[in-house]
């Protein structure tokens, strides 16, 4: 009976090793992955260095964006030339130029609208510094499996299957396409803080020993990881939105309610104005810059600090309990 049993065990036991050997293939490539590699290039004649400009027109035409390299950098022309997320752009190309037909699903025009592969999804328009056309396609929908998505050629009507999720490269949204970015330097290189509200002005500087000091309101010595984590979150600040271009007495800009400046081993400074809040976020802004943030209050808080929070914990006052034990131990 023993061995009736292990005998069965040892059956059961090969299936499902030649089970996994034919779901997983661990010796090899996988089904989708020789579709990948075998496929074609749906834009071959794309040269990501060629291209000089963008254009991304939102479902149903709603609203366009126009992308140009100048100098090398990417600018959202249709925003006043705001310079771009450069890494965002440089994905998008990165996708058109690496783009698969993995899967011809249809080629029906009366099923585009299904895909998502007509208005309906964004279209996107690559073209050269002489006005070539490179590459010109509808990004539809994910398909069931969500991390491909449906793709055709606008001169074609064969809807194919390509890696990737392309709403999140192409679909952007209007204003997301700008650069966040308000400041960009290293934390390390911070030698001084101001900061001013209608409380208090603090002003921090570090020392020689590299040890964080404040010289007033009072001086005196500071919690570092409490200025530090000033320095970090300023170092790499992004906006939360952008604001529309308005007089800066609407946002309260015209005369801030707060600020701080971070100055630089260079001797140069950064300066965030903190204007008015609503719907708990505060408009801000750069003086050496026009586009106008929107930072949450939560951010602003962090930025915006108390100079008794910046102070190292005072140790808490001795009770009579505790002298009286100071005084039996020295007996």
């Amino acid at each position: 009976m023993k061995i009736k049993q292990l005998l069965i065990l040892v059956g059961v036991l090969v299936v499902l090793g030649l089970l996994v050997l034919m779901l997983e293939n661990p010796f090899g490539k996988s089904e989708e992955q020789r579709r990948v590699d075998e496929a074609q290039l749906l834009f071959p004649s794309v040269n990501q260095a060629e291209v000089a400009k963008i254009e991304i027109i939102a479902a149903l035409g709603t609203t366009t964006t126009t992308l140009v390299k100048q100098n090398d950098q990417w600018l959202v022309e249709s925003m006043d030339n705001y310079p771009a997320d450069q890494k965002a752009v440089e994905e998008l190309l990165d996708q058109v130029a690496e783009m698969k037909a993995i899967q011809r699903v249809s080629s029906n025009p009366e099923k585009q609208a299904v895909f998502q592969v007509d208005s309906s999804g964004v279209e996107a328009k690559l073209t050269d510094a002489s006005g070539n056309l490179l590459a010109h396609l509808f990004a539809g929908k994910t398909t069931p499996e969500i991390f491909n998505s449906y793709i055709r050629a606008a001169d074609s009507n064969d809807v194919y299957v390509v890696k990737g999720y392309l709403k999140a490269t192409f679909d952007k949204g209007y204003r997301s396409w700008r650069d966040r970015t308000i400041f960009a330097f290293l934390k390390e290189d911070v030698t001084h803080l101001a900061i001013q509200s209608g409380e208090e002005e603090i002003e921090l500087q570090i020392d020689a020993a590299g040890e964080w000091q404040m010289l007033k309101p009072p001086v005196s010595a500071t919690e570092k990881a409490e200025v530090e984590a000033i320095t970090e979150l300023m170092s790499a600040l992004e906006t939360d939105d952008f604001a529309e271009s308005k007089d800066l007495s609407e946002y309260g800009l015209d005369t801030p309610q707060a600020s701080i400046t971070a100055t630089l081993k260079d001797g140069t400074a950064r300066t965030l104005l903190i204007g008015s809040e609503e719907s708990g976020s505060h408009y801000v802004k750069r003086p050496d810059k026009a586009q106008i943030f929107e930072l949450t209050k939560a951010n602003v808080d962090k930025l915006i600090r108390k100079s008794a929070d910046l102070k190292p914990e005072s140790p808490g006052p001795v009770s009579d309990s505790d002298s009286a034990s100071v005084t039996l131990d020295g007996e």
